[in-house]
């Protein structure tokens, strides 16, 4: 079902943006020693050592590259959930102006979601250094993610990211109107996915599949829509445990058919 939903409009030309981002995600070449966040080996590190990345980091990358291989990453892994949305400020708006509200959407959006990263890799930084290791800073955050889409504040915030706002029609209005519906709704996704958009971050080999994983998942939740606050599966363990239960019963048959 969320193929299907991806292969068709208005999630088609997002998801085919998203494909290109990822591409120039992956061609973007960024020198640095990533150990402290996404390692191979599950070697501890002292806290010089992390420190001392981080500034290497900093030292061998120009900022406007390493804002392009965010920026990448963000068009990548949030395009399709916002297909909607900006498919309703098109809509609100005047012909003659969608191309200028859409803009100004996706400004207040990625903009948002730009100033998100500095949090978020203080906020890896510190899983890093408290896990000791990478393999289990990848699993403390892959715990940290289901627990917070297990979460009613999750649920809350994932709420907030359905609703739409009236878009003016004339002037600075409108422009101001769609910068703020999209500066609002990054607000309110960043709320609901931080914790998913953590996991990535601990992955060396990979790191595109891992993206990619944490987009599916983060779009299924969406589609899934609003929902009562209360605590609750999460929609990958929902749908894992769905479909480990088909394929046993469809085992099942194909054997039973083959028996008889």
């Amino acid at each position: 079902m969320l193929l299907k939903s991806l292969l068709a409009p208005p999630f088609r030309t997002p998801v085919l943006v998203a494909g290109a981002a990822l591409v120039m995600s992956s061609a973007i070449d960024i020198h640095a020693d990533m150990t402290l966040l996404c390692g191979s080996t599950a070697d501890h590190l002292p806290f010089d050592a992390i420190v001392a990345s981080v500034q290497f980091l900093i030292a061998t990358n120009p900022p406007a590259m390493l804002a392009l291989s965010w920026l990448a990453m963000l068009v990548g892994m949030m395009t399709p959930l916002i297909a909607l949305p900006l498919l309703h400020v098109r809509a609100s708006s005047l012909v003659s102006r969608r191309w200028r509200a859409a803009a100004a959407f996706l400004l207040g959006y990625f903009g948002v979601w730009s100033m998100a990263g500095i949090p978020l890799l203080a906020l890896a930084l510190t899983l890093r250094i408290q896990a000791g290791s990478a393999l289990a800073a990848f699993m403390m955050a892959c715990l940290l993610a289901l627990l917070w889409s297990a979460s009613p504040l999750q649920m809350a915030a994932q709420n907030r990211a359905h609703r739409l706002r009236r878009i003016g029609l004339f002037g600075l209005a409108a422009d101001r109107d769609c910068m703020a519906f999209g500066a609002a709704l990054g607000g309110w996704c960043f709320a609901s996915c931080w914790a998913w958009m953590l996991v990535p971050m601990f992955v060396s080999h990979g790191h595109i599949p891992a993206m990619l994983a944490v987009a599916a998942i983060v779009m299924a939740e969406r589609l899934k829509g609003p929902g009562p606050l209360r605590w609750r599966v999460p929609v990958v363990l929902a749908a894992s445990v769905a479909w480990t239960g088909r394929a046993i019963i469809r085992g099942r048959r194909e054997g039973t058919l083959d028996y008889v």
